[in-house]
């Protein structure tokens, strides 16, 4: 199959954030700040053309595809202005979706506005702040490997537990090969353990998708 010059770019730029991820992972968080993500949401509707991506919709479908039937409840971090949101709500999920910027807020607010009390939208920041209720899923979807290493992912796990109820699921989708490291953290206190994972080899982005299961 041949590969576009636009696919080969990607690719090549994939291939630099999965190294640069290793290499300056303890400084991502002072790059990658709320005031940050806010004034990309100023400045573009949609920065990361998720509406739009024929590979967002994809890896979205491939996400869907993951979550076990049973789920309901569904806390979403990292919700952004509701894209994928609208595709859990319109399978029947109540979702609780949290995000650092008041203006993708916003948007996701208008987005959602016909689906009631099926949603809740609340800024949070996860690596500092905390929210109330339990879930059957919790999603981190391209989202951890903005907040740093090991000693900012690997407390969240035990937040996580908390938050989902008895044989709850995490469900964590991130780019691969680093987005594995970043996964395989939530098994090492065996708190978690792993139903499925799929890696996808993609023209655009590798990717990896990992389903957890509470213990308990």
């Amino acid at each position: 199959m041949k590969i576009s010059s636009r696919d080969l770019f990607l690719r090549t730029k994939s291939k630099a954030e999965n190294w640069g991820w290793r290499v300056f992972t303890n400084f991502l968080p002072l790059y990658f700040t709320d005031k940050h993500f806010e004034n990309l949401y100023r400045q573009k509707r949609d920065p990361w053309n998720y509406e739009q991506s024929d590979f967002e919709r994809e890896k979205y479908l491939k996400t869907l595809e993951a979550i076990p039937e049973e789920v309901e409840t569904i806390w979403e971090i990292g919700c952004a202005e509701g894209v994928f949101t609208e595709l859990l709500l319109e399978q029947g999920k109540r979702v609780w979706g949290v995000d650092v910027s008041p203006t993708a807020l916003s948007r996701a607010q208008e987005r959602l506005k016909n689906f009631g009390d099926r949603v809740h939208l609340q800024k949070l920041d996860i690596a500092r702040e905390d929210l109330e209720g339990t879930f059957d899923l919790i999603l981190a979807s391209e989202i951890l490997y903005y907040l740093g290493g090991k000693e900012v992912l690997q407390p969240l796990e035990e937040k996580f537990y908390r938050h989902l109820r008895p044989s709850g699921y995490l469900l964590l989708c991130h780019f691969y090969p680093s987005g594995k490291i970043i996964h395989d953290l939530y098994q090492e206190n065996h708190r978690f353990y792993k139903v499925a994972e799929e890696i996808t080899y993609h023209p655009h982005r590798d990717y990896i998708i990992t389903l957890l299961k509470k213990k308990g």
